[in-house]
């Protein structure tokens, strides 16, 4: 092997599948085309001025100036557990229960270096978030899938996890609401799932990055289980709820063994999250959220329902999602989820996101992301319409809900 290469950690990874999308679309638009981006979960709408506002003036205090600490701010821990236990009823120990993190994707990644050893064996579902996977590989443990399937609303089956695990098994993802899927988890799933948790002695690794966009009833916590709360760690982010996507800040909160181990693994390999940023949106949770919080839901609501609607016009299976921004659908009956999608881009410049990113289960669907104004998503859907997608192309029968 020549010292160039990459390692065999990496070159286990397949390349991750949104820095492909990005490149495709700087191709195009190098080329000169047009492109509808609705690929990827970025937020097209800007970070509150509020928040701005309060960032900007505590970059002014050169205390802000130095090395963060691993763990965060103490004040903005305080903020977070202040929240917790007005949104969940959930009391947390801002000093050894809550960890912040330079974005929950940096946490999710880094929780398994902190727990894990080669051998050891990780549960994550398929169709999942990526970084569980790679999260694993780079830790040395082995990743066993779980289906998430459609006639099961997207909920693990308990039996099969069950059947799955073995005495090498650590720990179990969960991510509700659910990315790629837009699922929701009821309280009673997270009361069976600490049940089982406890039986097998197993780690509960919540990903809750989406908990504030929900369209219904607000999404329970892992945490409001007390059977739980001593083998769980749960990943929250301020990218999605406050659109701050480019600020990089999330914070995790659980056991505080769990919340320790991250953050001694975060020591060696961080200097932690810029203190402006965590002051400003951690003020935020308690101070603007209340109000901004049923706004944006209300933006991606409008949202969500122009893409279903328009999607069932064009006679694409689909069902509103109770949460996240994202609509999960059916490919047209016949045609492989990459094959698709590379079809819709190369004849209308709109980019979807193949199932198959998330896992081999995830084969037969695509998702899009409601980071578009209506009439972006509307201009898109015409644009399917003129491909004729789901009206039997090259020959093949329309699809049929399944």
């Amino acid at each position: 092997m020549t010292p160039l290469a990459p390692s065999q950690r990496l070159q286990a990874l397949p390349r991750y599948l949104f820095a492909e999308l990005e490149r495709r679309r700087a191709e195009a638009e190098a080329a000169g085309r047009e492109v509808i981006d609705i690929s990827i979960g970025d937020p097209d709408l800007p970070t509150p001025p509020p928040i701005l506002e309060k960032m900007a003036a505590a970059a002014q205090d050169g205390a802000n100036h130095r090395y963060p600490s691993s763990a965060g701010m103490l004040s903005a821990r305080r903020e977070i557990a202040n929240w917790f236990a007005a949104r969940y009823g959930v009391t947390i120990d801002p000093a050894k229960e809550c960890a912040m993190l330079i974005g929950s994707k940096e946490g999710i990644g880094h929780f398994p270096l902190a727990v894990l050893n080669p051998g050891d064996e990780v549960l994550m579902p398929n169709p999942g978030y990526p970084v569980y996977f790679a999260g694993a590989i780079f830790a040395g443990a082995t990743p066993v899938r779980y289906t998430l399937r459609e006639s099961n609303g997207f909920l693990p089956d308990l039996a099969e996890l069950d059947r799955l695990a073995t005495p090498r098994t650590r720990v179990v993802w969960v991510n509700y609401p659910n990315n790629p899927t837009g699922a929701m988890a009821p309280r009673s799933f997270y009361e069976e799932l600490a049940v089982w948790a406890e039986r097998r002695d197993l780690i509960i690794a919540s990903d809750a990055a989406y908990s504030e966009l929900y369209y219904g009833d607000p999404p329970p916590s892992a945490l409001e289980i007390p059977a739980a709360r001593a083998r769980t760690i749960e990943f929250h982010s301020f990218s999605k709820t406050f659109n701050m996507t480019g600020w990089r800040l999330g914070f995790a909160v659980g056991a505080a063994p769990l919340v320790e181990s991250l953050v001694r693994l975060k020591a060696n390999v961080d200097s932690g999250a810029p203190q402006a940023i965590q002051i400003a949106a951690s003020w935020a949770l308690n101070a603007l959220l209340p109000s901004h919080g049923p706004a944006l839901r209300a933006v991606y609501r409008e949202r969500r329902d122009a893409v279903v609607e328009g999607l069932k016009r064009l006679g694409c299976p689909v069902e509103a999602p109770g949460g996240a921004f994202y609509v999960w659908a059916r490919v047209p009956e016949g045609e492989m989820a990459i094959d698709f999608a590379t079809r819709v881009f190369e004849k209308t410049g709109v980019m979807l996101t193949p199932g198959v990113g998330f896992g081999d289960k995830g084969e037969g669907y695509f998702r899009i992301a409601l980071t578009a104004s209506v009439p972006v998503m509307q201009q898109a859907l015409r644009l399917l319409d003129g491909l004729s997608p789901w009206k039997a192309p090259h020959g093949i029968a329309p699809a049929a809900s399944r």
